[in-house]
């Protein structure tokens, strides 16, 4: 990357204070950006790291033009500086990884049933079965398997080693990353309750995911009993989430690592799911949920809720009980000591009345 603070101006639509006419070549963050590196700044309680920060340029809220005296005198300001910084980091990505050259290797393994739309990518030993359709501009790298019966949609990226199972269903511009499952059978099994065996109920659904999600490493998906699991437009998984069967989430919602669904658990719209956060089965998350890290929840969370703890409590209410938790070993301590002044006035009752 070579740009000039005009360019990244007219770039991410900020507004331009310094140097015109200053190059960059790299963007960074506050603390670790150097003098021909773009950095950002979001959020302004952090406005003293920008006055001791090295790079270049900053883009800032507009809200804090004026306020932050030291610091780059190369500045940027934007209602949104995250993303226009983001937008710097495109045209760096777009130069380390260009485009690759469209082919379909002659190690890849694909039936003969299989349609593909145009310019579509396969690498090698990446498998396709019967009777799947994929979509133009598609991008299928190495190692990748694809089951019988699925539809993958428009300009999809599927990374090496991810795996697509049987009458599953991709929307349009959807990304799955490396070792993510979508389609395996769901984890469902009838007890004997004179034997106590588990015999295994089979999973004959299916896995679809809409238009413009993006599901990262070694994400398990699992396939309806019957039915669907269901994830909604937009939607972002991060690694290692397990989602079980006949889930569905509402479009927009981030689901963060480490987080477990059981089966049926439905998600409304824009819901966020923090990071080790577990549902329990048969449950309903309302529109706009936020559930903290690490939060156990085990019944229906109402719209616009902020939740955390395990069992999951409001998160106000959670924080005080968190509170009072700390209080508690000087809480037992009054309590010992109260506990023996109390045993000396018995004794001391008890003496005078034998007296």
């Amino acid at each position: 990357m070579k740009l000039t603070l005009k360019e990244i101006a007219e770039l991410t639509g900020a507004s331009l204070e310094g140097d015109a006419d200053a190059v960059f070549t790299n963007a960074s963050g506050l603390e670790d950006a150097g003098p021909q590196e773009v950095a950002f700044l979001e959020n302004p309680k952090y406005g003293p790291h920008v006055e001791s920060s090295k790079a270049g340029a900053v883009f800032l809220p507009l809200s804090m033009k004026g306020k932050i005296k030291g610091g780059p005198s190369n500045r940027l300001y934007s209602e949104e500086p995250r993303w226009c910084h983001a937008k710097v980091l495109k045209i760096i990505y777009d130069e380390k990884w260009p485009p690759q050259p469209i082919a379909i290797s002659e190690k890849s393994e694909i039936h003969t049933e299989v349609q593909f739309g145009k310019d579509v990518h396969v690498g090698s030993f990446t498998v396709i079965k019967a009777r799947t359709v994929i979509g133009e501009g598609t991008r299928i790298e190495e190692q990748v398997h694809i089951g019988n019966n699925v539809r993958i949609g428009k300009n999809c990226v599927l990374y090496p080693g991810a795996v697509i199972g049987d009458y599953c269903e991709l929307g349009n511009n959807t990304i799955i990353h490396s070792g993510a499952v979508v389609g395996a059978e769901g984890y469902g099994y009838w007890t004997d309750p004179k034997t106590g065996t588990h015999h295994k109920i089979s999973q004959v659904g299916r896995v679809i995911i809409e238009d413009n999600c993006e599901i990262h490493a070694n994400v398990t998906i699992d396939r309806a009993v019957t039915g669907e699991t269901r994830i909604g437009a937009g939607t972002k998984v991060d690694n290692l989430v397990q989602i079980g069967h006949n889930c569905t989430t509402g479009p927009n919602c981030l689901i963060i690592s480490q987080t477990g669904l059981a089966g049926t658990s439905k998600l409304g719209r824009q819901v966020i799911l923090a990071g080790q956060v577990g549902l329990a089965g048969h449950l309903k998350i309302g529109d706009g949920a936020i559930i903290t890290a690490q939060t156990g929840v085990m019944s229906d969370i109402p719209p616009k809720s902020i939740m955390f703890g395990t069992p999951a409590r409001p998160h106000r209410e959670a924080m005080k009980l968190q509170a009072l938790m700390n209080k508690l070993p000087e809480m037992y301590r009054a309590l010992k000591k109260f506990k023996a002044l109390l045993g000396k006035e018995e004794e001391k009752e008890t003496s005078h009345a034998e007296g």
